[in-house]
């Protein structure tokens, strides 16, 4: 944390258990707040001493590779990231090398949330980023924080939350769903809404045209404009009987509109030719891009595995020149290539990996946005057409009708041309009234589509709860008999934690429950809330289908009266059991009342923060950049 380019806290946190310790009030609650800001969290809510503060820097490692993530603080809470590879030490005041993230993704630029889900290698949703989580929302399961009811399973949020996201959260972290379940169960919800819309809409239809609802169909229009029609083909058959006259028997006046209706008839072909070759110009081009977008994600997707590969392998070594066979000698410097003897920086060989990420992302927000302008391009095109087509027909229309009113049988004429007309006025309000048609015709299709789209998501849900129903089983059965390991081990304090038959635990409800019962006294729910927080830890921290980054934050062990012992017990069982985890893992939680074998030990992080104190020190020296 700095301010003014000096740093008001600077520690360094070790692998496993890291504690930091203190009186009440010293702010060691900022500072897990601010570590949690730094990882991708919204915070709102400020202390002063936060507040204070210019931004936050953490140096975290991911898969083995260490980034330094750098944040702003403000009062909105969601500044973007600046994401640098390497370790820190030096670079604070360069430019290069950083990566600036926003907090919700741009046509220009990928998210935080993305780059970091990225470089975990977290599956995300394959076209639609509003069905993602976001880092903010996966913190709530790696933070235990105080402000948040002890009563709550995860980290409160009063912004982005519901029953949805809060089992979204819990089963994409616990390796029981990949977001496709839950992706599922969004699309339902817009299903069924769309139903209920396009029902609603055609209601009202139908009762405004009462009886004669039923016939409300563009066979019936068709067939009825095509009866129409023939009647007027057949007056005009009679005019032209009635009429033999050639073009140049007509009248001046009438030679020149006839005249104008053969170039607006050319115009009109024209325009129509051009449509068709503008539209096949964009089908071609989205063609293109659709298949030059295939190929950029599978360039990606290289880039992933070769860095994998590079990262679990290490770069090549050829023991014979591949030009000439000749055996290769070795070179005594580590930084220069065993085979062209150049030297290369593997700093900077690790940030290009990240430009080139950025470089692939933005031809893909790049290709995508011209997918959706060409889709757009052969819609408006697409649309234009028959009001050509149609154009075009009724001036083909009124150039026969001239031609065949040039004879001196005007009576027999005038009434056949006045039947004519009545005949296409008819024509043009069925026309017309055929938007009418169309509107209820496309809401009719919605509504069988809304309706079959609902049956088929809820034949993928089931089958994917289905198929997920037994790692469901066993992740909780082993999370749930954990904490209730852990809870016998509260030294009787609470006498149902002692003789507990059944833990569980619900994400969409955020409720936790022993023998059914949920509610116990203040320091109890704490010590509940803690210990099957720390048995979710304690499962997914070695399971190699789970996705909860190894790592967790409590700032809440002691909270609402706990006494001493009873929380210096909790804090030897975090001990024990993290003394069990296989895996590469962080834990860090604070304390007030820290175990007098824990005090001062390699545990520990910063001194001990005495009354008067304060875990930011904004009386540091600047450090130098």
């Amino acid at each position: 944390m700095s301010k003014s380019d000096g740093f008001v806290y600077d520690e360094e946190f070790h692998e496993g258990v890291n504690i930091i310790r203190g009186d009440n009030g010293t702010g060691k609650s900022t500072v897990m707040d601010l570590l949690n800001y730094s990882l991708g969290a919204v915070v709102t809510e400020w202390t002063d001493e936060q507040r204070v503060c210019d931004w936050v820097l953490s140096e975290v490692e991911i898969n083995g590779e260490p980034y330094c993530l750098k944040r702003d603080i403000s009062e909105s809470g969601q500044e973007k990231m600046l994401i640098r590879e390497g370790r820190f030490g030096g670079f604070l005041g360069k430019v290069d090398g950083w990566y600036s993230y926003p907090y919700k993704r741009s046509k220009e630029k990928v998210s935080f949330s993305e780059r970091l889900f990225e470089l975990l290698g977290l599956p995300r949703h394959k076209t639609d980023e509003e069905k993602n989580l976001t880092m903010h929302q996966i913190l709530r399961l790696m933070y235990v924080d105080q402000l948040s009811s002890i009563t709550k399973l995860l980290k409160e949020d009063s912004v982005y939350d519901n029953p949805i996201y809060r089992r979204a959260i819990g089963e994409y972290l616990l390796g029981i769903d990949d977001l496709e379940a839950h992706n599922v169960r969004q699309e339902l919800i817009q299903a069924s809404r769309e139903f209920d819309k396009v029902n609603a809409e055609l209601s009202a239809i139908y009762r405004f045209f009462g009886n004669e609802a039923s016939s409300i169909n563009m066979q019936a229009l068709d067939s009825k404009i095509t009866e129409i029609s023939k009647e007027v083909d057949a007056f005009l058959g009679k005019i032209r009987d009635l009429r033999a006259g050639k073009d140049e028997d007509l009248a001046p006046e009438l030679a020149e509109h006839l005249d104008n209706l053969v170039s607006r008839i050319d115009e009109l072909s024209k325009e129509k030719q051009d449509i068709n070759e503008s539209l096949h110009s964009s089908r071609a081009e989205l063609i293109d891009t659709e298949l030059f977008l295939r190929s950029l994600n599978d360039r990606k997707k290289a880039l992933n595995s070769s860095k994998a590969t590079y990262s679990f392998m290490g770069g090549v070594q050829f023991q014979y020149c591949p030009v000439c066979l000749q055996p290769l000698t070795e070179h005594a410097e580590e930084e220069v290539c065993h085979l062209c003897k150049q030297e290369h920086d593997a700093e900077n060989r690790d940030f290009g990996y990240i430009s080139m990420l950025n470089e692939i992302d933005f031809q893909i927000k790049e290709s995508a946005f011209l997918i959706e302008r060409f889709k757009l391009d052969i819609e408006r095109l697409t649309a234009s057409i028959p009001l050509i087509n149609r154009k075009l027909e009724e001036a083909k229309v009124e150039y026969n009708s001239m031609l065949a009113s040039v004879n001196d049988r005007e009576a027999l004429i005038s009434e056949l041309s006045s039947k004519v007309g009545f005949c296409r006025s008819q024509m043009t309000a069925l026309e017309d009234r055929k938007a009418d048609v169309i509107k209820v015709e496309n809401l009719r299709n919605r509504k069988i589509e809304a309706n079959s789209e609902i049956s088929r998501m809820q034949d993928i849900l089931d089958q994917l709860v289905n198929k997920q129903k037994q790692r469901f089983m066993n992740v909780n059965s082993r999370i749930e008999e954990r904490a209730k390991k852990l809870l016998s081990e509260d030294d009787g304090y609470e006498k149902d934690f002692d003789s507990a038959d059944e833990v569980a635990f619900d994400f969409a409800k955020d409720k936790m429950f022993v023998n059914n019962k949920g509610k116990f006294s203040a320091s109890s729910m704490v010590i509940l809330k803690n210990c099957v927080r720390l048995a979710i830890f304690l499962e997914t921290v070695d399971d190699d289908e789970a996705r909860l980054p190894n790592l967790l934050l409590m700032d809440n062990i002691e909270d609402k009266g706990m006494r001493e012992e009873r929380s210096q017990n909790f804090q030897h069982l975090i001990m024990r059991e993290c003394q069990g985890i296989r895996s590469d893992y962080q834990l860090i939680f604070t304390t007030s009342m820290i175990a007098s074998d824990l005090d001062g030990t390699s545990y520990c992080v910063g001194p001990y923060y005495k009354k008067g104190m304060h875990t930011l020190n904004f009386n540091m020296e600047p450090r130098a950049q």
